[in-house]
């Protein structure tokens, strides 16, 4: 007995017609929705800026009103340390510390107590320590040590206190030439200030942060130091700062700056050494941050290992040890971080030797409006050169995961970035939500409390096989070239499968797109990412056009879509940005992938199909005449 057909005839077509109609409508519906969000919550938000408040000025330095003296009874250090302060300094200094022993203070905090507003308390070369924070309330004091460096005036706290110096609301504070160190959180912090000048101040040795400064506006630091802050160096809170000329070195960032209302400026500073060098963070919608004309190099320090032993435990940690104890999760190698940073202008930067990026940029997806990233410009920064011109190459130059609204770059002196193409500026581009795997990778490794912290970030210490993008990478590859058998073995399986090498070149393209892909991840690069891509959309491209021509129409249909949105995806990447797409287009192929590979499993594992028998056709002989047969 003959087969029989187990659908009706056709109605297997029409339901692989609207299955295909259905997928297609809702992938159109999720771009149309997504741009319209886009659209309404970033593109039309106002730009430029709107006018902020303005900001009060920083105090200037003055040589009058009453004068203070601290200093050290401690003859032989204040003698080592003023030994190398400048020889009319020194005299000076000698003269002053014979008074302050006299009639003058013994620390700081007795100093502060007894000054009224607009004294000057000057602050002799010694070694100073106390068990309690420091706390200024007094307006428009002026602190001056009288070293050569903030190293010859250090005051202390020896773990004993959270800060070692606390201004709150003391408008008008000029402090110069004090280094700060040894707190258990921030070894200088300043709150809800309105005018200040810190100016040639250093901080060492912090469980927190070195110099924080918080909620205050009109506020400079330069030419300060900061070094050893298990968070950052120098860390700017919702205030309006300038930090010029300073250093900073050894810290889990060299500054940080965060805040929606923040407005901050960080121009000519040195920072190296570092977990990351320079991180601009959750700035909002009315903030502008500007990093220029800094010197930016080996911010490459990994001290996640450290997490969960000894040496990181707050009874038995050795406070001397400079090396950190990191309790929020910097990208170890990355140069500039701007991270769900908004109205960022980072220009005319110097990196070099970073392991990770020179520059990394991310938006967190779905951020209220303008805190996902947005309007941010990278412009006219040099990577991979030291100051003496020789080359010391980034691993990265920039990295960037593609989410946000009016990012632009004008590099043209990039080596290698990720993506191999970014979109320069003038152009409005409008991405919600940008590359798949970036995107998993911010939200995995991104900024936050070590507590959790991932095995799986190789800018957090995962190496080799243990990186979540090589990881997600083999997995990929692996199921796309199962998906592509089995979607061999359904066409093989139709009544009229294809023909024999039908699948060579399909077969070989994904194949070596499938391989590319892992090779390109492993070794970051993102112009081979590009390419592997490329390859396989081009494989399914062939395998589509050969099942749809052998009758497996709706199969071979939809492998065409997804072939044509993969070379699509692939130009995004490598060719030229796409800027009318809200999306990146891996999330088109990848939203209709699942849809896909229940077609592609029913047909190759599914019931087989038949044409159905045709009837036998009935002919009526024909005699042909008697002169005309052939008989012998």
């Amino acid at each position: 007995m003959p087969p029989t057909r187990l659908t009706a005839p056709g109605a297997d077509r029409r339901l692989a017609a609207l299955a295909l109609m259905t997928g297609v409508l809702a992938v159109l519906v999720f771009t149309c929705y997504v741009g319209g969000t886009a659209t309404e919550s970033r593109i039309a938000e106002p730009d430029p800026f709107p006018a902020l408040p303005a900001t009060a000025a920083p105090p200037a330095f003055r040589d009058d009103g009453d004068l203070l003296l601290v200093c050290t009874a401690d003859h032989e250090d204040f003698t080592e340390r003023n030994a190398g302060v400048n020889y009319n300094e020194r005299i000076g200094n000698e003269r002053l510390q014979e008074d302050c022993l006299a009639d003058g203070h013994r620390d700081l905090a007795a100093a502060i107590a007894a000054a009224q507003p607009g004294t000057r308390i000057q602050v002799l070369p010694g070694h100073y320590t106390t068990d309690t924070a420091i706390v200024v309330e007094t307006t428009d004091l002026q602190i001056e040590g009288l070293g050569d460096t903030p190293d010859d005036v250090q005051i202390a706290a020896r773990f004993s206190a959270d800060t070692v110096l606390t201004a709150h609301a003391a408008s008008g504070l000029y402090l110069q030439g004090i280094a700060f160190g040894q707190a258990r959180g921030a070894a200088l912090r300043l709150t809800a200030v309105e005018s200040a000048a810190l100016v040639e101040v250093g901080a060492f040795q912090s469980d927190g942060a070195g110099l924080h400064i918080a909620d205050s506006t009109g506020v400079a630091l330069t030419d300060c130091r900061a070094d050893t802050a298990d968070t950052a160096g120098i860390l700017i809170e919702n205030s309006g700062v300038a930090v010029t000329g300073c250093e900073a070195t050894g810290n889990g960032a060299g500054i940080e700056i965060r805040g929606t209302a923040t407005t901050a400026t960080a121009t000519a500073n040195r920072l190296h050494d570092n977990t990351t060098g320079l991180v601009i963070t959750d700035t909002g919608p009315t903030a502008e941050v500007t990093a220029d004309d800094n010197v930016v190099y080996g911010n490459n320090t990994d001290d996640y290992h450290r997490l969960g032993t000894s040496a990181c435990d707050p009874a038995e940690r050795d406070w001397t040890d400079p090396a950190l104890c990191p309790d929020r999760t910097y990208p170890s190698g990355v140069g500039i971080l701007v991270a769900d940073g908004t109205g960022t202008t980072v220009t005319g930067n110097r990196i070099w030797n970073q392991q990770t990026a020179a520059v990394a940029a991310w938006g967190t997806p779905g951020q209220e409006t303008g805190l996902g990233g947005d309007r941010n410009t990278f412009s006219d920064n040099t990577y991979g050169e030291r100051e003496d011109g020789a080359r010391h190459r980034n691993r990265l130059d920039l990295w960037w995961d593609g989410t946000g609204v009016g990012n632009c770059f004008d590099e043209p002196r990039t080596h290698r970035t990720t993506p191999a193409v970014l979109p320069p500026c003038g152009t409005d581009t409008a991405r919600v939500i940008g590359d798949p795997l970036r995107t998993l990778k911010a939200a995995e490794c991104g900024l936050q409390s070590t507590d959790d912290l991932s095995r799986t970030c190789d800018w957090l210490g995962a190496r080799f096989t243990d990186r979540l993008e090589f990881q997600a990478a083999v997995a990929f590859a692996a199921v796309l070239l199962f998906l592509a058998g089995a979607g061999w073995l359904g066409a093989a399986r139709s009544p009229n499968p294809p023909r024999a090498g039908a699948m060579t070149f399909s077969a070989i393209a994904t194949g070596c797109g499938a391989l590319l892909f892992v090779l390109a991840v492993w070794s970051g690069r993102a112009d081979y990412e590009a390419l592997a891509v490329a390859l396989w959309g081009f494989g399914w491209l062939l395998a589509g056009r050969s099942w749809y021509g052998s009758g497996v129409r709706f199969l071979g249909a939809f492998t065409l879509l997804i072939g044509a949105l993969a070379v699509l995806d692939a130009v995004d990447r490598g060719i030229a940005t796409l800027s009318p797409m809200p999306v990146a287009p891996a999330w088109l192929w990848i939203a209709l992938l699942p849809l896909w590979t229940l077609f592609a499993l029913g047909a190759a594992f599914g019931p087989r199909r038949v044409h159905d028998t045709p009837a036998p056709i009935e002919r009526t002989p024909v005699t042909a005449p008697a002169s005309d047969r052939w008989d012998y």
